[in-house]
């Protein structure tokens, strides 16, 4: 496999349906295009070595090629990891027994979970690799409900499949469906490691892109994956992600909510969660027909204008729905005041709620100078961070060594930003970014 290679992929919001789909009410979930995790695959400057670099949680770690030799090369060891690399819909874990003493130094947690994540899906996936080092860089707020980890998960399935010789694709053209089937496996075995009970979900967009309509199954209370709804033709939806940095609980907001529905108003709640299940029906249709409303006659364009302002409006009534079973936050009211007072388009809570992150999906007659002016206030008055981007947009990709290789001189500038602990947001988009960058990316 030549070296260096690149592979990215998305983070995600909930467009409709937070905390009703606990309850079986479909839901809406988009990648969020310019919000990222990227990941370089070189070479290692020591030898005999897997290394892992994270600078984002301030985390670097190496391992030695023989301390995978008491799984790879141990006859018992090795049919219990082949049994593992059969398995993905749950952790083996036997196989989890047999990571432990590799992951014995990494007591902080979440660099322990990190860890964890990496050396189950690397010796799942390509438990010969050596000399090997993975750098990872992200755009994506960690913690903020937008789906980092599951962005983090996929970037390393895609590589390690790549790597492990799974990914079909040689010519890398194109990631074909059985390619990012593939990814999607191991990224949500990824998650598991990571999170525990995933829905499956975070993973699911994280490797497809665009937007999926999910439910929960009615008979076994989890998400099923099979009755993922994907939207591939997504139109192009502008808008402004605010991560106000407010500590939540998920655990507490939902389990507020059970309450509501279970023992104090199930009369009056259950209606409201039906009516979100029905925003998300509702908006999912409005936006398929957006798809494929891109005529540029008259006629064209007005039905066009007619179901976007349609789309703002499900927005509106959306949050207004989520903030009637206490799950705002005044922090998250002042965002959504805010963009009512400048109109600039409708903001709702995306995520469990209580702080966390809001999503504003822009008006088409505003000015940039009116953006600027709602994320500056944000920024300065309210330490909030602020994040322009589309909705929808390019799952996971990656980038071959051939393409990589032919121009050193972007090369080095991509070694260079992987090397530097601090970059921002802006030098790894003007660089890197699907799309918009000068990188010939594979999805």
């Amino acid at each position: 496999m030549s070296l260096p290679f690149l592979t990215s992929a998305p983070g995600k919001v909930i467009i409709f349906g937070e905390h009703s789909a606990v309850y079986g009410k479909p839901a809406v979930a988009a990648s969020v295009s310019a919000l990222r995790t990227y990941l370089l695959i070189s070479e290692s400057s020591t030898p005999n070595t897997i290394e892992l670099d994270f600078p984002d949680i301030s985390f670097n770690h190496k391992w030695s090629i023989d301390d995978f030799d008491a799984i790879i090369k141990d006859q018992t060891n090795s049919q219990k990891l082949a049994k593992a690399q059969q398995a993905t819909d749950e952790l083996s874990q036997e196989l989890v027994s047999l990571l432990e003493p590799l992951l014995a130094q990494l007591s902080k947690s979440f660099h322990h979970h990190a860890a964890f994540c990496f050396l189950y899906m690397f010796v799942c996936l390509c438990p010969h690799t050596k000399n090997i080092k993975f750098s990872l860089k992200s755009t994506l707020p960690i913690g903020a409900g937008l789906g980092s980890s599951a962005s983090i998960s996929v970037s390393l399935a895609l590589a390690m499949a790549y790597l492990g010789r799974l990914i079909e694709s040689n010519d890398l053209k194109k990631l074909s469906e059985s390619d990012k089937h593939i990814v999607n496996q191991w990224a949500f075995i990824g998650e598991k490691c990571i999170h525990g009970t995933p829905s499956g979900i975070d993973n699911a967009v994280a490797t497809y892109g665009n937007a999926l309509l999910f439910e929960k199954d009615s008979h076994k209370g989890t998400i099923n994956a099979n009755n993922f709804k994907f939207l591939e033709d997504f139109p192009t939806i502008p808008m402004i992600l605010t991560y106000t940095r407010i500590p939540r609980s998920t655990k507490d907001l939902v389990a507020n909510v059970r309450v509501l529905v279970t023992e104090k108003f199930p009369d009056v709640v259950r209606p409201i969660l039906d009516a979100m299940g029905e925003c998300a029906l509702q908006g999912l249709d409005i936006m398929t027909k957006l798809s494929k409303c891109s005529g540029t006659d008259e006629e064209a364009i007005e039905t066009n204008n007619e179901l976007y302002e349609q789309l703002l409006e499900l927005i509106r009534i959306n949050h207004g729905l989520l903030v009637s079973i206490g799950v705002s936050h005044p922090g998250l009211e002042i965002i959504k005041n805010l963009s009512d007072d400048l109109r600039i388009g409708s903001t709702k809570l995306t995520g469990a709620g209580g702080g966390g992150c809001s999503l504003t999906l822009l008006r088409r007659d505003i000015t940039q100078e009116q953006i600027d002016t709602f994320k500056k206030k944000l920024q300065s008055d309210f330490s909030y961070e602020t994040f322009e981007t589309d909705l929808g947009g390019t799952g996971c990709c990656l980038l071959g060594a051939e393409d990589l290789n032919r121009d050193p001189k972007t090369k080095n500038q991509i070694f260079q930003l992987f090397e530097e602990k601090n970059t921002t947001k802006q030098q790894i988009d003007d660089l890197l970014l699907p799309g918009s960058a000068n990188l010939p990316w594979t999805s």
